[in-house]
Order: structure tokens, then C-alpha cells, then sequence
């Protein structure tokens, strides 16, 4: 039954993979077992019977969601944009109380937690507006400051060592 259930997480886990901007990350805590599966990874030639135990059955539940569900999420995405967005955004916030709920049993919340939380809040939001506003992007339309700037933005984060 164990097997069964980690496997309909699986599938879950790689639908969500497969979406631009949701990360299979927000299953597992959805889930509650992104801990289990960092544990099972990284530690995983310290117990191989365990952990394979646990962690094949969210593989094979993976790619049987990627395969499954990857024509049918783009279908809705592009049939019903604002009904799937809606969706994955729901499971997104709902799965902040027990992102809060865990983060507080390691450390105390702090003011300036809230401050960058609502910041990346209003960025999003601001972020959702403005995509109606900008043009996509064309190959043509892509210049070669353009991907400078973006390559150098991206960069950012990986030479801030605080971020890492």
C-alpha cells in the first residue's frame, strides 16, 4: 500500500515538473516528504535497502507523470490558462502554512522574514500584471545585450554567497 501511495506522489511530483514556474519541490512539502526524500538522496549509500525502497516508487511514479500528464497540462494551459494557473497557485499557497508551520520549529520568525515574504509577494503580483503588458520574446526580437543582461542576471545569484 506504501508503494502504491508513493507512487500516486510520484505521479504528482513529476506532473508538476513538467509546468514552467512550479517546482516538484512544492508537491513534496505538499506531500510532506521533501525531507524524507532530501535525507533518502543524500545519504543514500548509508542505507541503499531504505532508501531505494522509498525512493522507487517516486521515480517510477515521475516518469509515469511526465509521460501521462505532460499532453494533458499543456492542453489546459493553453485551452483553460487562467482555470490551470488558478489551480497551481492555489496548491502553491496552500502549501505555505506548513512551509511557516516547519520553518518555525527551526528558527523564530523574524520582522524582516515578513518584509522580504510580502517584497516577493508584490513582485509576483506585479510580475502576473505585467505579463499581460510585455511582448513575448521572439528569436528574431532577442538581441545580444539582451542575453548579456540575462546571462549576467543569472549569474547573480550564483556569485552572492549568501544566496547560495
Amino acid at each position: 500500500m506504501k508503494f502504491l501511495s508513493n507512487c500516486l506522489k510520484g505521479v504528482a511530483i513529476g506532473s508538476g515538473a513538467i509546468l514552467p514556474g512550479i517546482s516538484s519541490g512544492v508537491f513534496c512539502v505538499i506531500f510532506g516528504i521533501y525531507e524524507k526524500l532530501l535525507d533518502s538522496i543524500l545519504n543514500f549509500f548509508h542505507d541503499i535497502k531504505n532508501n531505494l525502497k522509498f525512493l522507487l516508487p517516486i521515480l517510477i511514479g515521475v516518469g509515469f507523470g511526465v509521460i501521462l500528464f505532460g499532453n494533458v497540462l499543456n492542453y489546459c494551459l493553453y485551452q483553460f490558462p487562467i482555470q490551470t494557473k488558478s489551480i497551481f497557485i492555489g496548491l502553491i499557497l496552500g502549501s505555505l502554512p506548513s512551509l511557516l508551520k516547519e520553518s518555525n520549529k527551526k528558527q523564530v520568525s523574524r520582522p524582516y522574514h515578513w518584509f522580504f515574504f510580502l517584497l516577493a509577494l508584490f513582485i509576483g503580483i506585479g510580475c502576473i500584471i505585467l505579463e499581460k503588458t510585455l511582448a513575448i520574446q521572439t528569436l528574431e526580437t532577442i538581441t545580444f545585450p539582451y542575453l548579456i543582461l540575462c546571462g549576467f542576471l543569472m549569474s547573480v545569484r550564483n556569485c552572492c554567497p549568501r544566496c547560495q
